[in-house]
């Protein structure tokens, strides 16, 4: 009877002990992949962060930049500690500031970047236009790039699949992205859409316009490019005087952090290289 009983029982409950033990095993290497699912910020850091970064047209998550801006501050601080030990919390604070104050100088990359590609997206279109294409499919095939205009002309192709007419989709791009030639652009090719016509020669004439406005832009910052070489050198020389100095004579380093004085003068220092960095940014923003 035992015999029997263990005949009929054993089977179901060797096969419901083998069920659980895989179970068991899936839920214990899913929660070890949830433990290394990446790490996420808070949102009220995250939001101005992502936004930061996209304007300075990088495209790392904010998650990974903030990795990567602590990796180098890590490696820059055992650097000073291997070179000059004097040096190591103005090279950390250095190392800290310098990821934000990167993404603040480069706020305005993407933006460049568009403005630089918009005369060769309307060639494009005046050529598609040459070609007997349309206006409307023109921007569908730009949008489906990845240059820089690409991103804004989906919006508009996207518009225009939920029902809108070209014309009121383009008359809404100048006011989600108001810069350079972004309401000339939309102005042409509302026109071309509305009135029909030969429009590529008026569009490429609009292209040229804008490559011309660039050029000027161009020559002018090669034009200063020795005085902004200047100004680099010039507020960066007492820093690379710091850093020479800590590595052949580390005791004036030593004197101008452990005393009192020193700690002053190193202050007052940068306080005025800061702020002669901000006068030289305004005076070239003012001519600019």
């Amino acid at each position: 009877m035992l015999t029997v009983a263990v005949a009929v029982v054993g089977p179901p409950v060797c096969v419901a002990l083998v069920v659980a033990g895989r179970r068991a095993s899936v839920a214990s290497r899913a929660r070890t992949l949830r433990a290394r699912l990446p790490w996420r910020l808070p949102s009220r850091l995250r939001t101005p962060l992502a936004d930061a970064l996209f304007d300075a047209d990088v495209k790392w998550e904010p998650e990974a930049a903030v990795e990567y801006w602590a990796i180098a501050v890590v490696a820059v601080g055992l650097l000073a500690v291997a070179v000059a030990p004097a040096l190591v919390v103005p090279a950390l604070v250095a190392a800290a500031v310098g990821g934000p104050l990167a993404l603040r100088l480069g706020r305005f990359r993407r933006e460049r970047a568009f403005v630089a590609g918009l005369p060769s997206t309307l060639e494009q279109i005046a050529a598609d236009l040459r070609g007997g294409g349309t206006v409307a499919t023109a921007i569908e095939r730009i949008g489906a790039g990845d240059g820089a205009v690409a991103a804004d002309l989906r919006r508009v192709t996207v518009r225009t699949q939920l029902g809108l007419p070209l014309a009121d989709a383009l008359g809404a791009w100048p006011a989600e992205h108001d810069v350079v030639g972004v309401r000339a652009s939309a102005g042409a090719l509302s026109v071309a859409v509305t009135m029909g016509g030969r429009a590529a020669d008026a569009v490429d004439g609009l292209a040229a316009s804008l490559r011309h406005r660039l050029d000027a832009i161009a020559e002018a910052r090669s034009l200063s490019a020795q005085a902004r070489l200047s100004a680099i050198v010039v507020g960066a020389a007492p820093l690379g005087y710091l850093a020479f100095s800590a590595l052949v004579d580390p005791r004036a380093v030593t004197a101008l952090i452990d005393t009192g004085v020193g700690r002053v003068c190193l202050v007052v220092g940068l306080g005025l290289e800061a702020l002669a960095a901000l006068w030289i940014r305004r005076i070239l923003g003012s001519v600019r």
